[in-house]
């Protein structure tokens, strides 16, 4: 069985090759940091409506830099 700690750099280097691939830092290098700083601040907060909202957003903004791409 797989667990999360095993797939999660897989996971991680997936995801930096395609923000490689697409391009989509090209115009904006920070793309996606205030996001995931209001995110952390939310869970480590124990805000999970905040939370949600932050992943949600963030997860939006790159669907649309992806189609866009």
């Amino acid at each position: 069985m797989l667990t999360f700690g095993e797939f999660a750099p897989a996971l991680r280097q997936a995801l930096i090759d395609l923000v490689e691939l697409t391009g989509l830092r090209r115009d904006d290098p920070h793309h996606g940091e205030a996001a995931h700083r209001a995110l952390v601040t939310a869970v480590v907060a124990g805000d999970v409506e905040s939370a949600g909202r932050a992943a949600q957003s963030e997860l939006e903004q790159t669907l649309t830099r992806l189609r866009a791409a």
